[in-house]
C-alpha cells in the first residue's frame, strides 16, 4: 500500500450518514498532523415508522389484472443521503477558503457515492484520495494513520 503525503492545510472530510468531521492538516508533508476544523451530527429516530408511516403503494395493471406493490421508502436512507449532501456543501464552502489545498474524502461506499454526486467538479479535481471506510467513530490520531497509510 502506498503512503499518502499531504501538504499543509490539506482538507479531509470524514463522513457517514450521521456524522461528518472536517479535518485539516496542520503539519507539513511527511510530518502531517490532523486537527478538527469542525463537525456536524444528525440524530435519527430508531425506527422508520417514527419518520414516516405511509404504507407501500400499489400499481394497477393497465389491463385490469392484479396490482403489484411498490417498495416502501427507506426513510433512514433518505435522511442519511440528505445529511451527506448538506455536509458536502459545508465542506466545499470550507475548502473554498483555500482553493489550492488538497482534498481527501473518507466515507463508506454508499456515502461516498452521494458525496461524488453532490460535490462540485472543482472539489473532486483537487481530491488526492477517496477512501471507502467508515472512520467517523475513530479518534483523529487513528484516522490520520489510516488515511496516510
Amino acid at each position: 500500500m502506498s503512503t499518502l503525503t499531504l501538504r499543509r492545510d490539506a482538507r479531509i472530510l470524514v463522513c457517514d450518514g450521521k456524522t461528518a468531521l472536517f479535518l485539516r492538516n496542520a503539519g507539513t508533508p511527511g510530518h502531517e498532523s490532523f486537527e478538527v476544523d469542525g463537525s456536524t451530527r444528525q440524530d435519527l429516530p430508531a425506527h422508520n415508522a417514527d419518520m414516516g408511516t405511509d404504507k407501500p403503494g400499489r400499481l394497477g395493471n393497465a389491463r385490469g389484472g392484479p396490482k403489484s406493490s411498490i417498495e416502501p421508502v427507506d426513510w433512514h436512507s433518505e435522511q442519511e443521503a440528505a445529511f451527506v449532501a448538506t455536509a458536502v456543501r459545508a465542506f466545499a464552502a470550507l475548502c473554498a477558503e483555500k482553493p489550492e489545498a488538497q482534498v481527501v474524502i473518507v466515507a463508506p461506499p454508499r456515502a461516498l457515492a452521494t458525496i461524488r454526486e453532490h460535490a462540485g467538479a472543482s472539489l473532486l479535481a483537487r481530491c488526492v484520495a477517496q477512501i471507502d471506510k467508515d472512520l467517523t467513530h475513530h479518534p483523529v490520531a487513528d484516522i490520520q494513520k489510516i488515511v496516510l497509510g
